[in-house]
């Protein structure tokens, strides 16, 4: 068994996961330990075939290169990945990410000195080195409604800052999706990545259920840095920004029931009808929640098979 499968997913982006991949090869200091699944999820042809030509040079880590024939989203790409994983830690870590410090190797660290954690991330940086929100709060009716402004002043122990000055491991509710490391026999318990989410809340709904169903703990790393060129791996588009939409009323329907739903749904409708007269894009986000934030909508049904 490998220590840890660290699985990327491309998407007509093979420039900046090459650029991923060197980072990782480059800091990583046991090769024989890993493995890099990479899962090419339906790009088009010459971007596929330019990784191709790339990974054919890259010889220090075993990796395996798997290929979909429909665009799955980062749930089921993943999910793909797993399939194919042998580690005892899986690592999920973005194409536009790029490895400054080992940080891999500190997340597998901290998870085999603390038993009791199930799944740690660390701290994002944008290419200038400013820090983004490094981790979220449980999932609940109440971090969905209310900012994190709102929410740490009411009760800053249960809701640090999100952007920490902090020197020490703090327990969160949640990490960002770019890079983190979970312990797989958890990851396997709770079933993974829900293939219902085509993009975004993946690894929300993951800890959520981590909590829930296993009683172990999410960290954050607040000393350990990666770089994250955010928004590089998609387009932005309100299509894409519809998709947040979609995937957060999911997730609060599957796992907060349907009467915080309701109440949820209300609260949303209601902010985007005063807020609509103002801004295009609130004016989208009245349409989509008129119309029904529903799975029904999501981009995942607009996919074609190559």
């Amino acid at each position: 068994m490998k220590v840890a499968s660290i699985i990327i997913i491309n998407f007509n982006t093979s420039e900046l996961t090459i650029q991923a991949l060197k980072s990782i090869e480059k800091l990583i200091t046991n090769p024989d330990s890993f493995e890099i699944i990479l899962v090419d999820n339906a790009s088009n042809i010459n971007d596929f075939h330019n990784l191709q030509e790339v990974l054919s040079k890259l010889n220090k880590i075993s990796i395996k290169l798997i290929r979909s024939r429909i665009n799955v989203g980062f749930g089921a790409g993943n999910m793909l990945g797993i399939q194919q994983a042998i580690g005892k830690y899986y690592v999920f870590i973005n194409s536009d990410v790029i490895l400054e410090e080992n940080a891999i190797e500190f997340l597998i660290k901290f998870l085999e000195k603390n038993p009791n954690a199930s799944m740690v991330g660390c701290q994002a940086l944008d290419e200038n080195y400013k820090k983004f929100k490094g981790f979220d709060y449980n999932l609940s009716f109440f971090t969905e409604i209310f900012s994190d402004k709102f929410l740490h002043f009411i009760n800053s122990k249960k809701y640090p800052r999100r952007i920490s000055n902090s020197k020490t491991p703090i327990k969160v509710g949640a990490v960002s999706g770019s890079l983190f490391c979970v312990n797989a026999s958890d990851f396997n318990h709770v079933g993974g990545f829900d293939t219902n989410i085509f993009l975004y809340y993946e690894e929300k709904d993951l800890a959520y259920r981590i909590h829930k169903y296993i009683k172990k703990d999410i960290y954050f790393l607040p000393n350990v840095n990666y770089i994250h060129l955010c928004g590089k791996s998609t387009t932005p588009s309100q299509k894409i920004k519809n998709e947040l939409k979609i995937s957060q009323f999911y997730t609060i329907k599957k796992n907060l029931g349907t009467f915080q739903y309701f109440f949820f749904f209300l609260s949303q409708l209601l902010i985007f009808l005063i807020k609509s007269p103002f801004n295009k894009k609130n004016r989208a986000y009245l349409s989509l929640l008129l119309h029904g934030p529903s799975v029904a909508n999501s981009l995942k049904h607009s996919q074609k098979i190559i």
